[in-house]
C-alpha cells in the first residue's frame, strides 16, 4: 500500500507525455518525489493510479504522537466469557493448514522412556482431562511440535516443564501452580496415558498441522491475533507461528533425550503463595470434583479431575487481567499453552493447594 501510494502520489505532475509538469504550491512534496523518479517509474505510476492527489507533506506534526516502542492496544477492555468467545469466533481461520509433522517415534528406553511418557500424560491430563479425545490428541501434538521446533527444548519433559521453576514463568501452568498435588482420577488418567503412548509411537494429529500454541475459547489473550489461527477442537483454539516458522520445515529439531535431567519439582509453596497474592484472582475457598467417567458428556459443567472448570467470575477476572496487561504495554512473551489457555498470566487462578508433587518415574497418577 505504501508503494502504491508513493507511486500514485507522483502522478499529479505527470502530463500525457509522462514528464512532470510544474507543480502548484500544494503539490511541492509530490514534486520532490517525482524528481527522484526516472521516466519509466513515472510511466508505471501513471498506469497504476492516473488521478491527482493532494500533497500530504504538510501533515507531519500528526506523527508526533506515534509511539513505536509501546505495543498497540486492542482497547477491548475487560471481557466476559461470552464476549471473548464472540471475538475469538470473529478471528479468521487460515484457509490452508500446513502439512502436519512427520510421525515421532520415541527411541528412549527404560526410565527415560517412562519419564517422557509421564510428562506427556501429565500435560494431556491437566490441560485437557474433559476434552474430547481429539482435543487430547491435539494437546499431545502441540507438545511434540514444540519439541521439534527450534524455539523450544528438545525433550518432552523439557517442553512440558519449561520455566516451571518459577511460579510465573511456566509454559504449562499445572507445572508451577500446585495442581499436581490434587490426585488424578484413574479413568481420566488412563485415557490421557493411552493418548500419550499413542503419540510417542508415531500417531500424528493432523487436524492442527504445525500448531505450537493454544488457548481456551472463553479468554482472549492479546498474542492470539499475532499468530495464525488453525481452528478449534473442543474448548481450545490452536495456532501456529506465522511465516516460515510455522511451516513443516521448521519442525526438524532432533529429540535429544535427557528426560531424567529435567526437574519436575516446580516452585516452592511459598513462591506459589506469593504469586497468588500478587493482585491476581485468589483461589476459591472450595471446589467440587465430580466422579465422571470418560463416557459421560465431556463438556459437563462442574468439577474437573485434577483441574476444575473455572467459574464465570474467575474467567471474568482472567479477561480483566489480560486487558490490564494490554493497557500497560507490557512485553508480549511467546504464547504458552496453559490451563484455561490464558498463558502465564492466568496460570495461578482457581487453585486450592500449593504443595508440589514429588518427582516420579512411572506412568501411574503422580
Amino acid at each position: 500500500m505504501l508503494l502504491y501510494g508513493a507511486l500514485g502520489g507522483a502522478l499529479a505532475g505527470c502530463a500525457a507525455s509522462g514528464r512532470p509538469t510544474a507543480p502548484k504550491a500544494h503539490f511541492t512534496g509530490q514534486a520532490r518525489l517525482e524528481r527522484s523518479m526516472d521516466a519509466s517509474m513515472l510511466t508505471l505510476a501513471r498506469r497504476l493510479d492516473p488521478g491527482r492527489r493532494p500533497d500530504l507533506w504538510g501533515r507531519a506534526p500528526g506523527w508526533a504522537a506515534l509511539d513505536i516502542a509501546t505495543p498497540p492496544s486492542l482497547d477491548f477492555g475487560p471481557l466476559t466469557p461470552e464476549e471473548a468467545k464472540r471475538i475469538n469466533a470473529w478471528l479468521p481461520v487460515a484457509s490452508v493448514t500446513p502439512r502436519a509433522a512427520d510421525p515421532f517415534f520415541l527411541k528412549a528406553t527404560g526410565p527415560e522412556r517412562d519419564r517422557a511418557v509421564l510428562c506427556l500424560t501429565q500435560a494431556i491430563y491437566y490441560e485437557a482431562a474433559l476434552e474430547p479425545t481429539l482435543g487430547q490428541e491435539a494437546v499431545a501434538q502441540v507438545v511434540l511440535n514444540r519439541m521439534r521446533h527450534p524455539a523450544f527444548p528438545k525433550s518432552i519433559c523439557g517442553v512440558v516443564y519449561q520455566g516451571s521453576s518459577l511460579a510465573t514463568g511456566c509454559q504449562f501452568s499445572f507445572t508451577c501452580d500446585g495442581s499436581r498435588a490434587r490426585a488424578p482420577m484413574r479413568p481420566f488418567w488412563d485415557r490421557a496415558a493411552s493418548v500419550a503412548w499413542q503419540a510417542v509411537r508415531g500417531f500424528v494429529m493432523k487436524d492442527i498441522g504445525t500448531a505450537t500454541s493454544y488457548h481456551a475459547d472463553y479468554v482472549f489473550p492479546r498474542w492470539g491475533p499475532t499468530l495464525v489461527k488453525i481452528g478449534q477442537i473442543g474448548a481450545h483454539i490452536f495456532y501456529r507461528f506465522p511465516g516460515p516458522a510455522g511451516l513443516p520445515a521448521s519442525l526438524r529439531g532432533r529429540y535429544a533425550g535427557g528426560e531424567l535431567q529435567v526437574s519436575m519439582a516446580g516452585p516452592t509453596p511459598e513462591a506459589i503463595a506469593a504469586a497468588r497474592s500478587g493482585g491476581e484472582a485468589p483461589p476459591p475457598a472450595s471446589y467440587t470434583v465430580l466422579a465422571l467417567e470418560p463416557s459421560d458428556p465431556l463438556r459437563a459443567r462442574g468439577g474437573i479431575p485434577g483441574r476444575r472448570l473455572p467459574t464465570p467470575d474467575e474467567i471474568a477476572r482472567i479477561n480483566a487481567a489480560l486487558a490490564s496487561m494490554d493497557r500497560s504495554g507490557a512485553e508480549v512473551n511467546p504464547p504458552s499453552p496453559s490451563w484455561g489457555g490464558t498463558g502465564r498470566e492466568a496460570a495461578r487462578v482457581g487453585k486450592s493447594d500449593t504443595t508440589p508433587t514429588p518427582e516420579v518415574t512411572h506412568t501411574s497418577p503422580p
